[in-house]
C-alpha cells in the first residue's frame, strides 16, 4: 500500500464529519502532492545552528519530507540576528509565498511587533506546530559573582544577548525591573551558542535559556553543576522544583500581567510557520504532516537519541496563543516598552 493510500485512508473520518466525498479529499491532497513532487523545501532557522534552536531545526529538516505529501527535498538555512527577528523579517517578505518556506521561530520574535516597529506582523503568521513548549531559566555560569536571586539583587551580573527582540534582553530585563536584580545586559551575539561559548570564557556571566536549551545543548554542563539558576518561568521544570518563579515574584497586578506576556514565549516553545498567503490547502497539508513528523517513531527515537524533548502542540492552539498576546491591553504594552527602553 502507497503512502498517498495511507494517507487517503487515515482521513475518512474527518471526511465524513464534514460530509465531503472522499474523492473532493483525495483530489485536494493530490493538488498538494503534485505541487510538491520535486520541489525544495526549505527550513529557516532564525539563529545559527549550533545550539538548541538549531538542534530542531536540524530534526525537522531530516524527518520532514517523507511526511508532506510529494516528499519534496527538505533543506535548512541560518539567518541569525536581531534576536529572531531579522530571520522572521525575511522569511515574512522576500522567502516564497507558496509553501516552500518554513520558518522556525525564535519565540520571543513573536512579541516584537507589539513592543517596536518591526517589518513582520506576527499576528498573520500561520502555524505548523510546535515540536515543544520550553520552560525558561536565567542561569549564571559558576564562577560568576553571582549564584542565587539574592546575591543577583547585590551584585551586578553581565549577562550576554542576542539582541532587543530576543528573550535573553526580555528576560533579564523584566526581572531587573520586578525583582530588583542587577543584571546588565550585552547585546549582539550571534546566537545562543555564541553567549554560551562567551560564558565558559568568562566574557560574561550569563544568560536566559530555555530548559532544554541547556538539557539538549549542554547537558554536560547540566550535569557537571557548571550552572547556577536565578529564577525560572514559562512553565513547571520537574528538575527545579524549589526554583525561584518569576511569576511569585511580581508584586503587582501590572507586573503578573508583563510576566504572563513575557510566558507567551516559552509556551509557543519551539513553533514553526509559514507565510500568510501560503494557500490554505497546503497549510492544512503541512500541518498534518508536521504532527505526522511528530508522532512517528523515527522522530521520537531520533530526538530522544539527541535529548531533544517532544511535547507537540498543534498549529491552531499557537493560533490562539498568538492572538491572546496580540489582545494585551495597550496600557501594558505601553509600560512594557518603557522598561525594556523602546520608543
Amino acid at each position: 500500500m502507497s503512502k498517498r493510500t495511507k494517507l487517503t485512508f487515515s482521513i475518512l473520518p474527518a471526511v465524513a464529519v464534514l460530509g465531503l466525498t472522499a474523492p473532493a479529499v483525495a483530489d485536494g491532497h493530490g493538488k498538494v502532492a503534485d505541487f510538491y513532487k520535486g520541489k525544495t523545501v526549505t527550513v529557516m532557522v532564525p539563529s545559527g545552528l549550533g545550539a538548541t534552536l538549531g538542534l530542531y531545526g536540524r530534526l525537522t529538516t531530516e524527518h520532514l519530507g517523507k511526511h508532506i505529501p510529494g516528499n519534496p527535498n527538505v533543506i535548512i538555512q541560518s539567518r541569525p540576528g536581531g534576536g529572531g527577528t531579522k530571520g522572521a523579517a525575511y522569511a515574512y517578505n522576500a522567502a516564497p509565498k507558496d509553501g516552500t518556506y518554513i520558518a522556525e521561530a525564535l519565540a520571543p520574535s513573536v512579541l516584537a511587533p507589539l513592543l517596536r516597529t518591526m517589518k513582520f506582523d506576527a499576528s498573520k503568521f500561520q502555524w505548523l506546530g510546535s515540536i515543544a513548549p520550553r520552560p525558561a531559566v536565567i542561569s549564571v555560569w559558576h564562577k560568576a559573582p553571582v549564584s542565587d536571586l539574592a546575591s543577583a539583587r547585590q551584585r551586578e551580573a553581565i549577562m550576554g544577548s542576542t539582541g532587543l527582540g530576543s528573550e535573553t534582553y526580555l528576560a533579564p530585563t523584566l526581572l531587573n525591573h520586578i525583582a530588583g536584580t542587577k543584571f546588565k545586559i550585552v547585546k549582539g551575539y550571534k546566537g545562543g551558542a555564541k553567549i554560551n561559548k562567551a560564558m565558559e570564557g568568562g566574557e560574561v556571566h550569563g544568560r536566559m535559556n530555555y530548559w532544554s536549551g541547556w538539557t539538549a545543548g549542554k547537558p554536560a554542563w547540566v550535569s557537571g553543576g557548571k550552572l547556577r539558576h536565578i529564577v525560572s518561568y514559562g512553565g513547571q521544570i520537574p528538575a527545579l522544583p524549589n526554583l525561584p518563579k518569576m511569576g511569585d515574584l511580581a508584586k503587582t497586578a501590572e507586573q503578573k500581567a508583563m510576566v504572563k506576556f513575557l510566558e507567551v514565549a516559552p509556551r509557543i516553545g519551539m513553533g514553526f510557520w509559514v507565510h500568510p498567503e501560503v494557500p490554505k490547502a497546503r497549510v492544512a497539508a503541512l500541518r498534518q504532516a508536521f504532527m505526522s513528523m511528530l508522532n512517528s517513531p523515527e522522530f521520537r527515537a531520533d530526538a530522544k537519541k539527541r535529548k531533544a524533548p517532544v511535547n507537540p502542540v498543534p498549529g491552531k492552539e499557537l493560533d490562539k496563543l498568538v492572538a491572546e498576546a496580540y489582545a494585551t491591553p495597550p496600557a501594558t504594552i505601553a509600560k512594557l516598552k518603557k522598561v525594556f527602553g523602546f520608543k
